[in-house]
């Protein structure tokens, strides 16, 4: 397997495991604010109903957390192996957001084990304050791991150095690196790369180090980043949506099979939260995204557009910049950024830069050549990315939808009430809410599967966008393709028995406890 159809393979492999993982992750965001909800529904009125469905939903989240933990743990070893030069980002810019997501996870842990021994035995505000503070964590957890990837489609903190080679970029915050030792990384990543096919083994060579010297002078620089706090609000808050709506069907599910009212019951109690999320997904988190991409990422922005030529569109052009008359860049103007450099090679750049620096070979790379070649393959993206991303505002805008009809469904809201019960009289009501349940699950998870990949798809061909390739971080190893496939399918394997058991404690939580003490050898 040659090193480009190896960096595809890989990329698909991480892209895979990183969803699965994201379908615990979902959960684990999500079911503490059902809990709370439920806690305090139970507080307020004392029926019982509410404290058995929160005995139900933190069963699940137990076992959902330890799955979550597994599937991470193999996701961020896999990373590690698969694109070892990897380590140059974890090492600098997100030594402290990883640092931080352990003290996070380990708050998750203590959090969630004092809620679990304590449900019951204390009074319900103080088990909501529990349940609240393992919330907490958890989405401290998820934003530290959101800065660290914002990082990398942002990376914030190395000034004007990805302008220097794509002049259509613009400055990515005040100097926070010693721009000689990042350049020094790029002459040798590249030097090894034209060498020997590879440039990732070469960072793990302990005298590579202190040939290039200390990179990061402020390791808190990822988090003053303007993109990875718009960040941090959209997909942390994209994800709770996701995770409150597996909820959601599961309750849904269960008033369906059996027409028990009590489901509907626990459904109307946290469904108010939810659709206070889904309202501010696209009204300010999405929309402060928006703006950020706009800004910090024009080749991703124009690729969502599918801006090949420079565009005016008033209603975007508001939205991404505040000024109806604002032009979309598009990649016409990105290849005249390009001609600026006519003339220049990559050597003649990083010598101004690091004068005495040993540039060779690269004296013979142009450096629109550079520009113009890594601009065609991004623009490859483009028709992918633009359906990706307007499919995502479509399933988001269904999520809603479905969300404001199942309300109108279960709680008396007029006219709206009056008008959706018309229009889906055909059906029963177990199979409306079952119904519009799924048109919100679906929607959501549909919104945020695409989301992600437009933000990962739309800063191609780079790792770090516009200063790292993904070849300069795989692995040079030899993979057999039949290990990579092997290993691919235990993992999913592994994902479909983790929810099989979801779904046991989910549904007879009893069952599984005795499955589990047989597995003991406990009688």
């Amino acid at each position: 397997m040659d090193a480009d159809a190896l960096v595809q393979v890989l990329l698909f492999i991480s892209a895979l495991g990183i969803y699965i993982h994201a379908v615990f992750l979902t959960i684990s965001l999500g079911f503490p604010w059902i809990i709370m909800a439920l806690m305090y529904k139970w507080w307020r009125t004392g029926d019982r109903d509410y404290y058995d469905a929160t005995r139900t939903v933190t069963a699940v989240l137990g076992l959902n957390f330890a799955l979550g933990a597994i599937t991470g743990t193999l996701v961020e070893f896999g990373l590690v192996q698969a694109w070892p030069g990897s380590i140059f980002v974890i090492a600098t810019f997100g030594f402290l957001p990883l640092t931080l997501e352990l003290v996070a996870f380990v708050g998750e842990i203590i959090f969630l084990i004092m809620f679990i021994v304590t449900l019951g035995r204390t009074r319900p505000v103080t088990s909501t304050a529990i349940m609240a503070a393992y919330a907490i964590m958890a989405i401290f957890s998820g934003a530290v791991i959101t800065t660290l990837n914002s990082w990398l489609n942002v990376p914030w903190g190395t000034a004007n150095l990805a302008e220097n080679l794509y002049p259509f970029l613009p400055q990515y915050g005040p100097s926070s690196v010693d721009v000689a030792a990042l350049v020094r990384l790029k002459v040798e990543l590249v030097r090894s790369s034209l060498a020997s096919g590879h440039s990732s083994q070469i960072i793990q060579d302990p005298t590579f180090a202190r040939r290039v010297g200390m990179t990061l002078r402020d390791p808190f620089v990822a988090f003053s980043s303007p993109y990875a706090m718009a960040s941090i609000l959209h997909n942390v808050s994209a994800a709770i949506i996701v995770g409150m709506s597996f909820g959601l069907v599961g309750y849904a599910y269960r008033f369906f099979k059996t027409g028990n009212e009590k489901y509907v019951k626990i459904i109307r109690s946290f469904l108010p939260l939810l659709l206070i999320f889904l309202v501010l997904q696209p009204t300010v988190f999405a929309d402060s995204m928006g703006k950020m991409v706009a800004a910090n990422q024009p080749t991703k922005f124009a690729l969502m557009e599918a801006a090949q030529t420079t565009t005016f569109n008033p209603l975007v052009s508001f939205l991404a910049y505040g000024d109806a008359q604002h032009p979309v860049a598009g990649f016409d103007s990105f290849k005249a950024a390009c001609e600026s450099n006519q003339g220049r090679t990559i050597g003649d750049l990083f010598s101004h830069l690091v004068p005495d620096l040993d540039t060779e070979p690269l004296s013979s790379l142009a450096l629109t050549d550079l520009c113009l070649t890594d601009l065609t393959k991004a623009e490859a993206w483009m028709s992918l990315v633009n359906t990706a991303y307007y499919t995502k505002l479509a399933t988001g805008i269904v999520a809603l939808l479905g969300l404001i009809a199942l309300i109108s469904t279960i709680f008396s809201t007029g006219i709206l009430s009056k008008v959706t019960n018309r229009v889906l009289r055909p059906l029963s009501r177990k199979k409306v809410v079952l119904l519009l349940s799924l048109l919100v699950l679906l929607g959501s998870v549909s919104s945020a599967m695409l989301g992600w990949f437009v933000r990962e798809g739309g800063r191609k061909p780079w790792t770090v966008y516009g200063l790292l390739y993904p070849t300069e971080l795989v692995t040079p190893v030899s993979i057999d393709p039949f290990v990579l496939t092997l290993f691919t399918l235990t993992f999913v394997l592994m994902a479909i028995v983790g929810l099989y058991g979801i779904y046991i404690v989910a549904t007879k939580r009893l069952r599984f406890i005795e499955l589990l003490r047989k597995g003991a050898g406990i009688e």
